[in-house]
């Protein structure tokens, strides 16, 4: 989801604040600026554009007109801010111009609308208008093959998106590898190489990022972790915690209580 937190001008320089697992998707309705990020790495925007951060990541915007830059700002949380497969393998930075975004005058009109006027109920409409670019962004990109190597090529895909999607629909099913290539239609050997050709890891990798990711949206849900490994896949508590802890350098419990604290501040 989506929630937009700033419209306006930009004049000078702005660094913006970033959230453990939330990203930024930022309407330059008029550019130009520069955009650092990650430190000293740095990208011109010279038309009107759609950046997306789809992880969260430090930057800095720099106008660079005297009038400055127009822009929508709006954080986004893929998978209710919880690590999501649908963002392994996209880059740290996504600029599209507007300009190459046929279709889409509708959606930008009506944000600009909201945004720049004044109106009862502006937020909640902005949000729901942002929630559904970022919908339309991720069809555009698979539509444009814009990310030649990621999950959403992956779902592009006709044959690696059937393992996708059966891996999705039964996460704690045994899956093997000769399962899924069988699931896509292909050899064992061709369907490794050519899922981790087109999403960037390797079909056991995936799922146990999915895995995870479930995993860790059950115990928000309270659920517990001795009848979650079952439910997921794995064989007992102590290796789905091993898994775990191999992934966040934490245990789930430690984990848990960390968000437990972090909501209670």
């Amino acid at each position: 989801n989506t929630n937009v937190f700033s419209q306006g001008t930009l004049c000078g320089e702005y660094a913006f604040e970033v959230e453990p697992a939330k990203g930024h998707i930022h309407i330059i309705k008029r550019a130009p600026l520069e955009i650092t990020y990650k430190g000293n790495k740095k990208f011109q925007v010279l038309e009107p554009s759609i950046v997306f951060f789809p992880r969260s990541t430090p930057h800095t915007f720099t106008s660079l007109h005297d009038e400055g830059a127009d822009m929508v700002c709006a954080k986004v949380s893929i998978g209710n801010g919880l690590q999501n497969p649908l963002i392994l393998g996209l880059p740290d930075l996504l600029v599209i111009p507007v300009s190459k975004m046929t279709g889409f005058e509708e959606i930008f009109n009506l944000i600009y609308q909201e945004a720049f006027d004044d109106r009862c109920g502006k937020h909640q409409a902005i949000d729901h208008l942002m929630d559904y670019l970022t919908v339309r962004i991720y069809r555009f990109l698979i539509q444009e093959n814009l990310i030649p190597t990621s999950a959403i090529a992956g779902i592009a895909d006709p044959k690696i998106s059937r393992a996708i999607e059966a891996m999705h629909s039964q996460p704690g099913h045994d899956w093997s590898l000769d399962k899924l290539a069988n699931e896509a239609g292909m050899s064992r050997a061709r369907f490794a190489d050519y899922f981790k050709e087109k999403v960037g890891v390797a079909p056991i990798g995936y799922l146990t990022e999915l895995r995870i990711n479930l995993a860790m949206r059950r115990l928000l849900e309270g659920k517990k972790i001795k009848t979650l490994y079952q439910e997921l896949g794995y064989s007992s508590a102590s290796s789905f915690t091993r898994i775990f802890q191999q992934k966040h350098g934490v245990s789930p419990r430690e984990w848990l209580s960390s968000k437990e604290i972090t909501q209670q501040n």
